[in-house]
């Protein structure tokens, strides 16, 4: 006997079971099934609250009691209602051993692995868990593995056809062995403990016995419950029931389907499946007995470009069915991703869905904070870790508020002061990690801010010291690392915070749980040992909001069968999502189907089972799905993609619709007076309030209010633009603010270069030049690769510059600070301010000069839309256009340092082999000055206007667009 037959001989031996169609009214044919079976026992007056029905779920047992209540009519005790794997569990049961926790025996399996030095220390916790899952297969299948290593390494050559190697000696090895460790233990898995108790509660059989699969009994039970099943029927009445498998030809749909997916219809006689004929010859059969297709109208395939219109596709049928009527529908969730989008969409219309998936506890607010905390240990307080931590709002909420009897919001705010304060030093003083270099950031920040947030920042930092300190990486057991981790978060103030969250509460729950079971393993680990098993507790874990109670439901699509829906959405039907998981890294598909294991295959059939009983039982099915990701083609799910083909050779009809437009009104409404959806806008044009307009702005401001009025709006008007970033590495942007700097050291020290030897001009700016990057290099190397590229640049620089010199033009003062005050129409001020890097005198007027590290045809290329250089004249050159009317009311220009009348403005190109200055208006004073006044005009006219009620629309062109921060804001793209 082999070992799939060893494991599946109880399975031949199974009772009688009763195969009922599946369809709308599934459940009370099931329902008046069982209740003729009960009079059939018991006579008409049987006492049903004797009977035990068991169920594939709770959902579908709830159900399954509606269906009772609806055949019976009348008062009576109903049954017990239940699931097997929960009511096992609740039963007592006494003088079973104590069972080995899944957490220790992974931590056991660990230690076995590291003890024989198999593996890297990174892999060990996912092989060891691909190891467990593979023992409760085992163990599920009613496999026993062989006593020694050379058997089971025959077995797996011969699954194989190869010869004994040595690779499959060491996965037989592998096996065995860890296996054997876990054995001499002495105590049973939880797989292995619930084969003692199935066989326990069978042979005590109290009661009558119903029971309802979601499929045939060989495919819906294991080894285990079928065995018990059959124990129990020998001691108690029994009866099974399932949905009908498909026979081709007993309904329409059910020959549209078999015609589809011929290898799902099995050859009972054979027990084989049935050879196919070409899908050509499948359709034109379907077209000569079917009139009209079964799907046309039940079925719809909805291809969408993107996640974000995929799950607009989906809120709009959503939306669309409501007002229709339809009130239970099923968003089965294949794409996790979208379905958190379509419930954000659907809750911002006031439509609340019930989440029967559960969120992963790693993608938590709570798990974020327990990440943050453990990043910041591993990073030696990496900047950016460190703010995430301290930002989150489980941290700190211990603090008092600055005053006594404040309100609540007030704690938040002192500590958000002190973040603030923080993060404002971190970032001037480019302070990328280590506790004692911030605290020095923030100590020389101190003057610049408010000294009660600086002291509280201090104290923040102590408390993340602390926390820190107990989580330092001194090897230790799991259970004393998860304790120093909750001494951790007590010193951060942050455990009753998290415990308050459903979320942090059912994370702490788990800490706990973990605690107490590894309580007696002493096996110690490296703290990146322990990061790497509690990412797997988190991302194993799960938590759901039971606050929510909604006919929408966010459900998996094996849960769904069964099940009464009025119409149900799949969710990422491609064939990316819409497939069974890949098996592990052990045993290919022949090894485990020689063992008794699932494979690949028979989850392929399983989907495709949960499939057909979504169809049959639900009267609407759309499916939805990403046509194109990053720029390539997505393809639509293979079962759905060959129903479609065969729908358009039988029916002329590939079941493909385009994805109903945002706001699409219902076709039929059950209340006529529901409210119309309303459309979303195509482009987004906000008003901005004149209280909110700010009075300053800077040059590069007004480029952004030219290039998309919303990116002001969203930059300059609510105050989301970008702040300075801690310098990671060194980039271009990081070279030109060097060269600057070197540059301006340079020319305040020596004004007139032509005066200077050549010789002693190079040693000059070479030793400003390794001055300014030293720093910069020190922090981080690359800068050394800068440094060296402007080094070959400034004997070119030197040159330009002798030739600036012989045409006239003096160096004359560098960063320069200039405003310029207007007054718009209804009186408001509005001021103008910019920065100059440079400007040089002649006799003839002021040079304003612009220093780019790029090279002359980037500037060239873009030189002609150039706004930067005419506002830097407008700024600067009050005296040449003050006489004007438009500017009649606006008081005189105010730098620093008056500048003469402007009749240069130009950008010094510095990245090429010679360096070159390229003018505005091709060099033309009077063209430039002209520019300016225009600049001026327009600017006073936008403020004037957008204080009046001027929207701000997102019109960027395509190459401001690309690169523009606000992109996830306006969501153009998405329009």
């Amino acid at each position: 006997m082999s070992l799939a037959q060893a494991g599946i001989a109880a399975r031949g031996r199974f009772p009688a079971s009763t195969a009922l169609p599946p369809g709308d009214g599934f459940l009370d044919a099931v329902a008046a099934e069982m209740l003729a079976r009960i009079d059939a026992a018991a006579g008409e007056q049987s006492d049903l609250s004797a009977w035990l029905v068991l169920a594939p779920s709770l959902p579908i047992a709830a159900e399954l009691r509606q269906s009772f209540i609806r055949v019976i009519a009348r008062p009576v005790m109903l049954p017990r209602f239940d699931v097997l794997s929960r009511w096992e569990q609740s039963e007592p049961l006494a003088g079973l051993p104590a069972a080995l926790p899944d957490s220790e025996r992974l931590a056991l399996l660990h230690e076995a692995l590291r003890q024989r030095g198999w593996f890297d220390d990174g892999a060990r916790w996912a092989i060891a868990g691909e190891l467990a899952a593979l023992f409760d297969e085992l163990t599920a299948a009613a496999v026993v593995l062989p006593d020694d290593d050379k058997a089971l390494a025959a077995q797996l050559a011969e699954a194989y056809a190869l010869r004994v190697s040595e690779p499959l000696a060491f996965e037989a090895r592998l096996v065995v062995e860890l296996w054997r460790a876990l054995a001499a233990v002495g105590r049973p898995d939880l797989a292995s403990q619930r084969r003692l108790r199935l066989a326990r509660l069978a042979a005590q059989a109290a009661r009558p016995l119903l029971v309802l699969l979601d499929a045939a009994p060989e495919e819906a039970l294991d080894a285990a419950e079928s065995e018990f099943l059959l124990r129990w029927g020998e001691r108690q009445p029994l009866a099974v029931y399932h949905p009908a498998p498909r026979a081709a030809g007993a309904t329409a749909l059910q020959s549209v389907l078999a015609a589809a997916w011929p290898e799902m219809s099995v050859d009972a006689a054979a027990d084989a499946p049935t050879d196919a004929a070409p899908l050509a010859e499948r359709a034109a059969q379907l077209q000569s007995t079917l009139v009209s297709s079964p799907l046309a109208g039940r079925l719809q395939l909805v291809a969408a470009t993107g996640r974000e219109t995929e799950a607009e596709a989906a809120v709009a049928q959503v939306l669309n069915w409501i007002d229709a009527g339809c009130r239970r529908i099923a968003l089965i969730s294949q794409d996790r991703l979208t379905a958190r989008r379509v419930r954000a969409l659907l809750e911002r219309e006031n439509v609340l869905v019930a989440d029967e998936t559960g969120w992963k506890l790693s993608t938590s607010r709570a798990a974020a904070c327990v990440d943050a905390l453990l990043e910041t240990v591993a990073g030696n307080a990496y900047h950016r870790d460190l703010l995430d931590l301290l930002k989150s709002p489980f941290v700190f909420a211990d603090l008092a508020p600055a005053d006594e009897g404040a309100a609540p919001a007030a704690t938040g705010k002192v500590k958000e002061a002190a973040v603030f304060t923080l993060e404002a030093a971190l970032r001037a003083a480019s302070a990328r990690n280590g506790l004692p270099r911030i605290r020095r950031a923030l100590r020389e920040h101190a003057g610049d801010g408010n000294a009660a947030a600086t002291a509280l920042a201090q104290q923040l930092l102590d408390r993340v010291d602390a926390a820190a300190t107990l989580l330092a990486d001194r090897p230790a057991p799991l259970a004393r690392w998860l304790e120093r981790l909750q001494k951790a978060f007590d010193a951060l103030g942050a455990r009753a915070a998290l415990t308050a969250d459903p979320a942090g509460q059912a994370l702490f729950t788990l800490l706990e749980t973990r605690r107490d079971e590894l309580a007696a393993n002493a096996a110690s680990f490296a703290f990146a040992s322990f990061r790497d098993w509690l990412n797997r507790e988190f991302e194993a874990g799960s938590f759901r909001d039971a606050s929510i109670s909604s006919p929408i439901v966010l459900t998996p699509l094996n849960a769904v069968a069964l099940r009464r829906f009025d119409a149900a959405i799949v969710l990422g039907g491609d064939a990316r999502q819409l497939s069974p998981g890949e098996g592990g890294s052990f045993f290919n598909a022949a090894v485990r189907r020689e063992l008794g294991l699932r494979t690949h295959d028979e989850a392929q059939r399983e989907m495709r089972r949960d499939l057909e009983l979504l169809l049959a039982s639900v009267p609407r099915v759309v499916v939805v799905w990403q046509s194109e990701i990053d720029g390539e083609a997505n393809l639509l799910a293979p079962e759905f993609d060959l129903l479609s083909a065969l729908h358009a050779l039988a029916w002329n009809d590939d079941l493909r619709r385009a994805p109903l437009p945002w706001g699409t009104p219902a076709v039929a409404r059950s209340e006529p007076d529901t409210v119309a959806r309303p459309r979303r806008a195509a482009v987004v044009a906000p008003v901005a309030p004149a209280a909110l307009l700010p009075q300053r702005i800077t040059v590069s401001a007004y480029a952004s209010l030219v290039a998309c009025p919303y990116r002001f709006f969203a930059r300059h008007v609510l105050g989301l633009g970008e702040v300075d970033e801690v310098l990671e590495t060194v980039g271009k942007r990081d070279y030109g603010a060097l060269v600057h700097r070197v540059l301006e050291i340079f020319h305040a020290g020596h004004p007139l270069v032509s005066a200077l030897d050549p010789a002693a001009a190079r040693a000059a700016l070479l030793a400003i030049t390794d001055e300014v990057f030293a720093p910069a290099i020190e922090e981080n190397a690359l800068a050394l690769g800068w440094c060296i590229r402007w080094r070959q640049r400034i004997d070119a620089y030197l040159d330009w510059q002798r030739q600036r010199e012989a045409a006239g033009w003096r160096w004359r003062q560098a960063e320069t600070p200039v405003r310029r005050q207007f007054v718009l129409a209804d009186g408001s001020p509005l001021e103008l301010r910019g920065r100059i890097d440079r400007i040089d005198r002649r006799d003839d007027g002021c040079a304003l000069l612009d220093y780019k590290t790029q090279s002359v045809k980037t500037i060239r290329d873009t030189l002609a839309d150039d706004l930067q250089l005419p506002a830097y004249a407008l700024l600067c050159g009050a005296a040449a256009i003050a006489d004007t009317a438009s500017f009649a009311s606006e008081s005189s220009a105010s730098t620093q340092t008056p500048v003469d009348a402007v009749v240069e403005a130009a950008y010094v190109a510095l990245d090429d082999d010679a360096i070159t200055a390229l003018a505005a208006a091709d060099g033309d004073a009077e063209a430039l000055q002209a520019a300016a006044q225009a600049h001026g005009e327009r600017l006073v006219t936008a403020f004037t206007a957008m204080r009046a009620g001027a929207p701000l629309p997102a019109h960027g062109v395509e190459a401001v667009c690309r690169w523009c921060e606000m992109a996830g804001l306006c969501r153009r793209e998405h329009g």
